[in-house]
């Protein structure tokens, strides 16, 4: 006997179940700080000038995560030109090349990612404290114990 769909459900199953969360602002600080040693950067072109098709690639990325980019690249251009006015948005030679470098950073495996701390049993310290002393790091607040 089949199951009937469970209407209160998810639209979407495991497999595409899109990201959560990207925290947007720690990106867009991520690229102002590397952008100008990327492949798709343009000398004299500033990172303001990147930053309408980084959250386009972000959006795309969140709503078809799990999803190969090599599937979604056909439909991408008409995509990309509907959503940026044209004052804002890349070639799409390059914005293409921006879109592959984010999918490509979002898609790394976490352990080439570097810890965001050190591991409790190292700092003696219970995991409140720690994500705490690091919230407060990253705010520039130079808290230390």
């Amino acid at each position: 006997m089949s199951r009937q769909p469970d209407p209160s459900a998810h639209a979407w199953n495991d497999v595409a179940m899109p990201c959560a969360v990207v925290d947007i602002q720690t990106e867009l600080h991520f690229w102002e700080k590397t952008y100008a040693r990327q492949a798709f950067h343009r000398p004299g072109l500033a990172f303001r000038h990147y930053v309408p098709t980084l959250k386009f690639a972000y959006d795309i990325y969140l709503l078809s995560r799990r999803r190969p980019l090599q599937e979604l690249l056909p439909a991408l251009p008409t995509r990309y030109e509907a959503a940026l006015s044209r004052g804002t948005r890349l070639d799409w030679s390059l914005a293409s090349m921006v879109i592959a470098r984010v999918w490509e950073r979002l898609n790394a495996p976490l352990e080439q990612d570097p810890p965001l701390f050190a591991p409790l049993v190292a700092t003696g310290m219970d995991e409140r404290t720690v994500i705490a002393e690091a919230m407060q790091r990253r705010a520039g607040n130079g808290f230390t114990r």
